[in-house]
């Protein structure tokens, strides 16, 4: 079996048998990987506590050819995020940006960009004066690196500019904003406030670190919030599992 190794953070995974655990990585240079920690959940186990969620290390695994599940031979932790884990709102953000990726991430697919998004999102969530802010620029962003970025300075269906003060919809199946003209043919289109608008508008061109310094109305967070997650179930084809557990936050 081949041996590879790399830079990963864990953002997932579930129990198998008896003693061992399936666990989801992303990883820098190999995209996401499912690997199997044989007897993980034993009381004493090599393993010990290093691979929890959030958890980002060095990974070494051996690949089962023709295989999607390999098995895990070492994983040297770099940075645990145990504050993350330690805090309950911050653990339904992180969660919510480790889920994104999983889902939205194919296996054996490597994006290094991804993997830094992730790493540093990790990182201000874990720090942040503000993380739901900075976990909005974060769904952002991925959406971006996924291919698949919302559009914001002009109507995606008549490619009409929208003042900045006018009255404005989004659509996640067309793929962005809606002007007031073509909202009455757009079923799926809501409405957005100048202050999201602007948010979004702001957030798509600037770096992640900027997001824990604007200060947004919880009003604003939560319509940003509602926004950026039907656009990744829109590209995703399912809402995530996160979404709900941030809702009764």
């Amino acid at each position: 079996m081949p041996l590879h190794s790399t830079e990963a953070i864990v953002i997932g995974g579930h129990d198998l048998a008896e003693a061992d655990r399936i666990v989801v990585f992303y990883t820098k240079t190999l995209g996401k990987v499912r690997a199997v920690a044989e007897g993980m959940r034993r009381i004493r186990t090599r393993f010990g506590g290093s691979l929890q969620l959030f958890t980002e290390g060095q990974l070494v695994y051996f690949e089962r050819p023709n295989k999607t599940l390999h098995k895990v031979n070492e994983f040297a932790v770099v940075r645990s995020h145990q504050l993350l884990r330690e805090d309950l709102d911050r653990i339904a953000l992180a969660s919510s940006a480790v889920e994104a990726v999983s889902l939205g991430a194919e296996e054996g697919e490597p994006s290094p960009d991804l993997y830094r998004l992730l790493a540093e999102g990790l990182d201000l969530l874990e720090s942040a004066v503000r993380p739901a802010t900075v976990l909005q620029g974060f769904l952002l962003h991925t959406l971006r690196l996924l291919g698949y970025m919302p559009e914001f300075s002009a109507c995606v269906r008549c490619r009409g500019p929208v003042p900045p003060k006018a009255a404005v919809s989004l659509s996640p199946m067309h793929g962005g904003l809606i002007c007031g003209k073509c909202r009455p043919g757009t079923p799926d289109a809501f409405s957005s406030s100048p202050e999201a608008l602007g948010f979004l508008r702001g957030a798509s061109g600037s770096a992640l670190r900027v997001m824990d310094r604007i200060a947004l109305a919880p009003p604003t967070v939560r319509e940003v919030s509602l926004a950026l997650h039907a656009f990744l179930r829109q590209v995703l084809g399912r809402p995530l599992r996160s979404a709900d557990f941030l809702d009764r936050l």
